[in-house]
Parts: C-alpha cells; structure tokens; sequence
C-alpha cells in the first residue's frame, strides 16, 4: 500500500464493518489466494461494473474490487514485488473482511489519517 501505508505503520482497525466501505477506504482482509492479511483500498462497491481481463466484471452484492496504491514500478523502486490486488484474484467477497482502516497512529512522525487517493479500477 505504498505510499499510503509503509512497513512497520501502526493502524487502529474497526473491525465492526458489516459492509464494504465506500471506494477509496482501506480494508484490512484475508487473500483469496493465500489467506495472509493484506491490506488494500476499495475501488468499487458491490453492484458496480469493473474492467476486468479484456471485459467488464459485475460485482456481486457482497462483494469489492480492491486496489494496491503502488503501481509495478512504485512498488520496485522501494524494493518490493508487483502489488497483488483485485486485478490479479478477482473480487473479495465481505466474509473475508477483516476491518477498516481508520488511522496510523505510529511511528509519531507519520501520525494521523490514511491520505485519500483515487481509485483506479
């Protein structure tokens, strides 16, 4: 989630969520895939249309297109791998959320709400 969240960011979670926040929050979540924690933003609610593979995807009524901030070469030049989001696992449905971020309260320096960023999808 670079540039947004950095390793060793402290975040205070609310993980009384009982639906997918509105797109640009950041989620914390279990993979699709490997079942890790992950943490990303949401880049479409359910029932939105999303451009997927060489179509258009229509997202379920519990389900979210998720988004890393970093593009492939963001993530690169800081040393790690090409981000793993919705564009390579699909849609996350809501029984794999785990909370949403509300703020970084550590290290001090960095103290204080997740900047917004736009979403792409």
């Amino acid at each position: 989630m670079l540039p947004a969240i950095w390793p060793g960011d402290w975040l205070v979670v609310n993980p009384r969520v009982s639906a997918w926040p509105r797109p640009g929050a950041v989620v914390v979540f279990h993979e699709p895939i490997s079942d890790a924690l992950a943490i990303k933003r949401v880049a479409a609610s359910p029932g939105e249309r999303v451009r997927f593979a060489d179509g258009y995807l229509t997202l379920a009524d519990d389900e979210a297109w998720l988004t890393a901030d970093a593009s492939e070469a963001e993530a690169a030049a800081a040393g790690f791998g090409p981000p793993i989001d919705s564009t390579r696992f699909g849609p996350v449905a809501l029984d794999r959320l785990v909370g949403r971020v509300l703020f970084r309260y550590g290290p001090l320096r960095r103290f204080g709400r997740i900047a917004a960023r736009a979403v792409r999808s």
